[in-house]
Order: C-alpha cells, then sequence, then structure tokens
C-alpha cells in the first residue's frame, strides 16, 4: 500500500518521484506568449471610456464601429446584434469588437442597465529604426466576440478608464498601461472548449481530493484514500493530479503543512514540538529537517527572517504595505498608490467568486500571502500550497491596529511609527486650520449604495472627518459610539432621505460612484424635498466625494483623503 506520509514516515514517494510537463502551464505560456507577440512594438490609445446606468427601453448601435470597442455588461437583459448575428442576455457579459463592426444593444423594459463601453485604437511599429519609428493602425486584435471573464477585473478596469475619460486624460500613460493589463485579463488563459458550466468532471475530482488534503493534512494520509475518493487508479490519479496543479499529491500535502507552520512561528508563541504536532509530525526533530529543507530555515529562525516577495488578498492591505516601504509582488489594488504592482482580480466581498487563476501566483513565488479573515477560507482553498497565508482580522482593530500587525510581520515596525508620527503632525495642522476657518462644524458621512444609503461612523468613510480631524458626528452616530472603542464595534447605519431625526448637520458629505450618479443626485436634491429637509442640504453645504477614492481604510489613502478634506472644508464651494 502507497502511503502519502504523515507524522513519522519520509515525506518522498518513489512511485512519483517522476518530473511531468504541465499541459496546463504549456498551455498558459504559450498563451501570454502570443499576447506578447502581438503586443510587442504596439501602442495603444483611449479614445473614450463610458459608464451607462439606466433603467427600462434602452438602445444604442452603430453601422460601423470607428474603433476597437469593449463592452462589459455588469446589469442587462436583453439583445446583443452583432453583425446581424443575435444574442439574448440575461446576465454579466462581456465582448470586444474589431472596428467595422455592426452592433446594437437594445435593453429590455423594466430591467436595470449598467455597462461600460470603451472604445481604443491600436498601432503598430511599420518601420523601427534608431532615428524614428512609423506606426499605422492595426485593425485586428488578439481576442474578439464573448468574453468569458474574470468579471471583477474587467469592472475594475474599465471603472478607471471611465474615470479617465471623464478627467480628459485618456492619453496619459496610465490609460496605456490600463488598457494593456485589460488586453492580458481578456487574452484566454486555457482551452475552455470542451468545459460546459457546471458539468466538469475532472474538475469535481480535484476539487474534493483537493478538500479532503485541506481538512487533513494534519494526519496521515493514504494515496489510495485519495485516488478512491476521485474514483480512479491510484498511479493515474497521481499523474493527473501533478498535470492539473503542478505538483504531486506527496509535495501538495508538504506544501500545506510547511505553510501551516510558517503561519504559527509568525503569529504565535508556540514552541517548535508543538508547533510540529500542529501540523501533523510527532518528531519534531524530523519536522525540523524537513523544514529547513523546505524553508531554507530552521524553525527556530523563519520568523526572524525579512519577507519581502508578500502577496496581499486585500487592498487595504496593499495600502498598508506600500506605506511601510514594500511593493507587494501581486495585490488586489484599489484607490491611489505610489507604485502599482502586478494586479491581481480577486473578490471585493467573500460571497463574490474568486476569478484569479493559480498560475499568476506561482509565477510571483511569493514568500508570505497577506489576507482578510473574509477571504481567508477561499485563500486556503485555492492557494494554500504556494505560501504562508497570514491573516489580519479585520474588525477586530482599526486602521491603527491594521498597521501595527502587518508592520509586525514584515519587521517594519519603526516604520510604522514613523507615519503615525508624521500623520499625526499632518492632522494637527489640518485641524488648526478648520478651527479657523471654520470653527467648530459638525459633519454628516454618508454613501450612497445599491443596497440603499447608510451613514458612517469613526471608521472607512467617516474616519477622516470624525477621527483625523476631530468634527463632531450627528446626534445619532455620537449616541450608537457611546462606550464603544475607536474604530470598531460600529460602523454605519442605514438612513432613508427624510428621516433625518438625529442626523442633522452642518454639512453632509456623500460619497458617489459615478459623474452620472453625481448629476441625478443634484438634481434629486435641488428638487426633493426630503433631501431639502436636511440643514446642510438647505443652507448649500453638501459636498460629494469618489467612493473609489474614500473606500480604501488604510495609511496611505488616508493621507489622500485629508488632504481633500481640507480643502473642501476651507477653500471649495459647495456643490448646492
Amino acid at each position: 500500500m502507497t502511503t502519502i506520509p504523515g507524522t513519522t514516515h519520509n515525506d518522498m514517494n518513489p512511485h512519483m518521484s517522476h518530473q511531468q510537463t504541465s499541459p496546463n502551464a504549456e498551455k498558459e505560456s504559450s498563451t501570454r506568449a502570443g499576447l506578447d507577440a502581438f503586443l510587442n512594438d504596439t501602442l495603444i490609445e483611449l479614445r473614450q471610456a463610458e459608464h451607462i446606468i439606466t433603467r427600462g427601453k434602452w438602445r444604442w448601435s452603430t453601422t460601423e464601429l470607428a474603433h476597437h470597442t469593449f463592452i462589459y455588461m455588469h446589469k442587462f437583459t436583453g439583445q446583443l446584434i452583432m453583425n446581424e448575428t443575435e444574442s439574448h442576455v440575461v446576465r454579466k457579459s462581456a465582448c470586444l469588437c474589431t472596428p467595422g463592426t455592426a452592433i446594437e444593444l437594445i435593453g429590455d423594459e423594466d430591467h436595470d442597465i449598467e455597462l461600460y463601453i470603451i472604445h481604443f485604437d491600436l498601432y503598430r511599429a511599420t518601420e523601427k529604426t534608431k532615428a524614428r519609428r512609423i506606426y499605422e493602425r492595426e485593425l485586428s486584435s488578439p481576442v474578439t466576440g464573448w468574453i468569458q471573464g474574470p468579471f471583477y477585473g474587467i469592472q475594475r478596469i474599465a471603472a478607471q478608464l471611465t474615470q479617465l475619460t471623464q478627467e480628459g486624460l485618456e492619453t496619459g500613460l496610465k490609460a496605456q498601461l490600463l488598457l494593456t493589463e485589460l488586453l492580458h485579463i481578456l487574452w484566454p488563459q486555457e482551452d475552455q472548449t470542451d468545459v460546459v458550466a457546471g458539468q466538469d468532471e475532472p474538475e469535481q475530482w480535484l476539487r474534493s481530493t483537493l478538500q479532503y488534503m485541506r481538512e487533513n493534512y494534519m494526519h496521515e494520509i493514504k494515496l489510495e484514500k485519495l485516488a478512491e475518493l476521485a474514483d480512479m487508479h491510484p498511479s493515474y490519479y497521481s499523474q493527473l493530479f501533478k498535470s492539473r496543479m503542478q505538483k504531486n499529491p506527496i509535495e501538495y500535502i508538504t506544501h500545506l503543512r510547511m505553510n501551516r507552520a510558517k503561519e504559527l512561528l509568525l503569529t504565535s508563541d508556540l514552541r517548535i514540538r508543538d508547533v510540529a504536532r500542529e501540523v501533523g509530525y510527532r518528531d519534531e526533530f524530523y519536522f525540523s529537517r524537513r523544514f529547513r529543507n523546505h524553508a531554507g530555515y530552521a524553525p527556530t529562525s523563519y520568523a526572524k527572517q525579512v519577507h519581502r516577495n508578500i502577496v496581499s488578498l486585500s487592498y487595504p492591505y496593499t495600502d498598508h504595505l506600500m506605506t511601510l516601504g514594500i511593493t507587494p509582488c501581486a495585490a488586489q489594488i484599489q484607490g491611489h498608490l505610489p507604485h502599482m504592482p502586478k494586479s491581481l482580480a480577486l473578490p471585493f466581498h467573500a460571497y463574490e467568486p474568486w476569478e484569479q487563476g493559480r498560475q499568476a501566483f506561482l509565477d510571483v513565488n511569493p514568500e508570505l500571502i497577506l489576507t482578510k479573515d473574509n477571504a481567508a477560507a477561499k485563500a486556503m482553498e485555492h492557494i494554500g500550497d504556494v505560501a504562508p497565508i497570514i491573516t489580519i482580522p479585520w474588525n477586530q482593530t482599526d486602521i491603527f491596529g491594521h498597521l501595527h500587525q502587518i508592520a509586525s510581520i514584515v519587521d517594519r515596525t519603526q516604520a510604522a511609527t514613523d507615519w503615525l508620527d508624521r500623520h499625526e503632525r499632518k492632522a494637527e495642522r489640518a485641524r488648526k486650520k478648520i478651527k479657523e476657518f471654520v470653527g467648530d462644524i459638525t459633519v454628516a458621512v454618508g454613501t450612497l449604495t445599491p443596497k440603499g444609503p447608510r451613514m458612517y461612523s469613526h471608521r472607512n468613510f467617516g474616519h477622516v472627518f470624525y477621527r483625523t480631524l476631530q468634527l463632531a458626528a450627528p446626534q445619532r452616530i455620537q449616541t450608537e459610539l457611546a462606550g464603544k472603542s475607536p474604530g470598531v464595534g460600529f460602523n454605519w447605519l442605514p438612513f432613508t432621505p427624510g428621516e433625518w431625526d438625529g442626523l442633522e448637520a452642518d454639512v453632509l458629505v456623500l460619497a458617489i460612484n459615478s459623474m452620472h450618479e453625481k448629476a441625478t443626485l443634484l438634481k434629486e436634491m435641488a428638487s426633493n424635498p426630503l433631501w431639502n429637509s436636511h440643514p446642510a442640504v438647505k443652507n448649500g453645504r453638501v459636498h460629494l466625494i469618489d467612493w473609489n477614492s474614500w473606500v480604501v481604510y488604510a495609511p496611505y489613502s488616508i493621507n489622500i483623503q485629508l488632504d481633500e478634506a481640507l480643502s473642501m472644508l476651507t477653500n471649495k464651494p459647495s456643490l448646492l
């Protein structure tokens, strides 16, 4: 009987020691090379990006597209007609069309519509010398027609391109970089022609055995048991597993164990023998030898090592790492950052699908993966064998607690202290200036979300106004905060326009998603008595802020938000 070793057996299995090239890895390498070849000596220029939000019967058409055009239908029910071929759309969809395409979109009645339409041009170098380069328009595209996803990453880039259009920055370097990233996302990463959603049986066997390994890695696991779960012969299962995961089952389980050991060594005070037992080794000396072979360090010295090749699965924690002087090798990104690491298409919320492939993580070879607790389970499911996953709980502490915890893990405690000192000096200057210009004022800070309006407290959107600038919150917010620690315990409450009892304030700040939403809101405030009954609206003291810039609750972004808040309260006129 072949055994995948547990606590005392050798971790090598002679039946699985041969090397085998992964077909998936070969395909992904080939597709990336194909896109790189297409984009070589090519310029990409953004022409226009639109974000359309409406409801009911809606129509958009052109008999001949003038530019390459990408359409992402975030919410859409209706028909898409492309070169006289009609398709019915009932969910998130995307397509890419080349110049000259005839296209028509017809939205059904009584349905919300939200979509992005992005026009761009490609230019290829036809002559290259030391003295000059000549470019001609490229009318073909590396990918056309319907796009499989990932829709979260697509929406993030589409929103940023729309913002650049609104700001008149279509020709800037950032637009070119975003369009290049978009094409990389759209380029297919594997052959999906034989995959039917929900019916991919090989993926089912893989999911079931991976789940078994994740749940039982601290115990002895037999190859026969895994093969039985997969309903395969053990030898065939081993070969197929390696072709999918780029490592055999022995290596996968060993990596799970060692990464879990690294997490414990970084985040706990357990003794080495206790760490060994936690991950399935009864003999701590054997564990130490295996750990040294795997990590390059003895367990006793691992926690003292400086880890710089870090992946961040959370955009606030990406910001924290940047603040501490560390640029992640790959990360979820949102808002402004001093440098741009490789962007990962990851869900914002735990209930959203994980769309980023394993290869993106294997390519950057991380030493450490940082995540919030709401994404920890998905991270363990998809990449638990790639690197240790360190979870920083999101709601248990505030922005300063997050900074201290992350700084401790990456050995940047002094950098965190220095930032806090600089930030407090900056905040003190801002408080004095606001006191001088506007005196004592109350501020209400809200957001308009698809789930309804919210009024915020000392965390997230309200942090700068209430904790940094120490301005007074509306009475209901103050009541909810009574007895709770700053930044935790209470975040927001829902509100209904017109029901302002206890939510009155001298100034009303609202975070919005788009220019379309801004125009709609301003029009509604000017005519709707429910909005007009709020003191700040009646007195023309309303300010609208960008949701995407203010949603990041992290140090670098907080400093930018502080500058904006200071400017709006002391210099800029109200929007009403």
